[in-house]
């Protein structure tokens, strides 16, 4: 009569012992798959180099590596400039993706009408290639720029925001060591005096 107590008691534990290795194996496997995850959507990490200018609250220029959450940035909204605060600053070491170079000019010059107008005094703007840019057609990522886009210029002397035209996009223009990207409450911030989005 023992005998029949101890061997069903037995056989529970073994049963027990069981499910506890099986669910002990699973543990690696959701991991691996939350690794890829992680590792897949870091491809589309958004940043700037370290020593791009971000317009501060009062107009200054501050690099990006520089900028502390808390104080207040410029941005634009519907035409207007306005300020913003930072909400957090992201710093990204040996990252993945090189960045894409922009350059802009005033599009109401004279010319920007010609086809081979010179590089210089153009404007350079530097992202990733996933980072979202404002445009008269909406925001657009800096990958999907194009010649003749327009994106949109603050002008620290006039407190106006002016209309600047692509001319050339160089995809994997450069790759950096470390860069940083902000978010903001407004969702966007200024970076060379030019509205870009934080996401």
């Amino acid at each position: 009569m023992r005998k029949k107590i101890i061997i069903p008691f037995l056989s529970l534990l073994s049963f027990a012992a069981l499910a506890h290795s099986e669910k002990n194996n699973n543990k690696p496997e959701k991991t691996e798959l939350a690794n890829r995850t992680a590792s897949k959507e870091k491809k589309h990490d958004k940043y700037f180099c370290p020593n791009a200018s971000v317009t501060m609250a009062d107009g200054t220029l501050k690099p990006i590596r520089d900028v502390k959450v808390g104080e207040k940035v410029r941005t634009c909204h519907k035409g207007k400039s306005i300020t913003t605060k930072v909400k957090g600053v992201e710093v990204f070491y040996n990252p993945d993706a090189a960045l894409t170079a922009v350059y802009l000019r005033p599009a109401n010059e004279t010319l920007a009408r010609n086809e081979n107008w010179p590089l210089v005094p153009a404007l350079l703007l530097e992202a990733t290639p996933h980072h979202q840019v404002q445009t008269d057609k909406g925001n657009k990522a800096m990958k999907q720029l194009s010649k003749n886009d327009i994106l949109y210029h603050f002008e620290p002397k006039t407190g106006e925001v002016s209309s600047w035209k692509v001319g050339v996009v160089q995809v994997n223009a450069r790759k950096l060591e470390m860069a940083y990207n902000l978010t903001t409450e407004e969702g966007s911030y200024l970076i060379e005096n030019v509205i870009v989005s934080d996401k």
